[in-house]
């Protein structure tokens, strides 16, 4: 279905509302790169890198990117022969088979009761930014029980996702409490903060995030689908303590502008030093999550926009308002950030 110049699921079932098209590709292409450097590799579980897996399935694989990446990471430490396979309710990855992968796509619409896969078949499970799918762990209760049915016995499941609303963080968060050193080091290179339950935000401050944060949530909960994928995710993982042990999670706020508290000097490292000025890098790091973040906006429009209930030359005011605010005149420095979470276990 077109809507202006952006291509949507026809499906009146499917509640999906990010569109199907190459610049919606680009925009998770953009978020899967960002998020592989702000969590330190293709996955977080520890124990994955000294003991690679034979079999990994990807849930909503989408461009295939992340099981490029993969391959590439352990092939570079001499496992090139891993097998993958993904699958997605529409066909958009290339032949990985073409880039020397062992790979395999199938369609397949999530909402259907099984996976076409036998149990106890894979060693790892991915599944990535799948948290508007209504039958993802992010939005069901029982989102969790196909990919634990098509995982071996000892096998990984781990699920990567970000939340669709926004929150401050307030001044020095300390680091999340069970946070290892290397976790701790790749937040400090790259300017992000380990967070927890404990950790104090606030609501956002931007005026637009406002509007914005308030429109998603009334689309959402008209759709029946959590703005919070996160929290919901971390339910589904604790939930399932008859199947899974080693359960363990990673929280990482991603400021999207620079920050007054740490500009004025009052920032802290994660060993109470003043913090230093942004490196390239960092700076990049966080204008990646801010235009994925309004290129995310942007593919909500007509939810918003009916949420709103703004015509479309008041709609296209705010907009223009909006990104000329975000991107042109720091209107970001009060904390306002992208909260992303990966959570991992193993099946008994």
């Amino acid at each position: 279905m077109r809507y202006g110049d952006r291509t949507y699921f026809r499906d009146p079932e499917n509640v999906y509302p990010l569109p199907c098209d190459l610049p919606e590709i680009h925009r998770q292409s953009l978020r899967t790169l960002m998020l592989l450097r702000v969590l330190g590799g293709p996955f977080c579980n520890p124990h994955l890198a000294n003991r690679p897996p034979k079999r990994i399935l990807e849930i909503a694989c989408g461009s295939g990117l992340w099981s490029g990446l993969c391959h590439e990471y352990f092939t570079r430490r001499g496992h090139p022969d891993v097998a993958f396979a993904g699958i997605d309710v529409i066909s958009i990855a290339p032949d990985l088979r073409k880039q020397g992968m062992n790979w395999q796509f199938k369609r397949h619409d999530l909402r259907r009761p099984r996976l076409p896969f036998p149990d106890d078949y894979f060693d790892f499970v991915f599944i990535k930014d799948a948290g508007m799918c209504p039958s993802s762990p992010a939005q069901s209760a029982s989102g969790l029980s196909e990919p634990l049915r098509v995982l071996k016995s000892g096998g990984i499941l781990e699920v990567w996702d970000s939340d669709w609303s926004f929150r401050s963080l307030l001044p020095n968060p300390a680091p999340a409490r069970k946070t290892t050193s290397k976790e701790q080091e790749i937040a400090d290179a790259t300017a992000t903060y380990t967070f927890s339950s404990a950790t104090p935000f606030t609501r956002a401050q931007n005026k637009f995030v406002v509007d914005y944060n308030s429109w998603v949530e009334k689309s959402f909960d008209r759709l029946k689908l959590t703005v919070l994928p996160c929290a919901t995710i971390g339910l589904s993982f604790n939930s399932e303590v008859d199947l899974l042990e080693n359960v363990d999670s990673r929280r990482v706020a991603i400021p999207l502008g620079d920050l007054r508290w740490e500009r004025d000097g009052q920032g802290k490292d994660s060993k109470n030093r003043p913090r230093k000025a942004l490196t390239p890098e960092q700076i990049s790091i966080r204008r990646t999550a801010l235009l994925t973040t309004i290129q995310m906006i942007e593919g909500l429009e007509p939810l918003l926009m009916e949420s709103s209930g703004k015509g479309r030359d008041e709609w296209d005011r705010w907009w223009a308002a909006m990104t000329a605010d975000l991107l042109q005149k720091g209107g970001l420095a009060s904390g306002e950030c992208l909260e992303v979470s990966a959570w991992w276990g193993q099946k008994k």
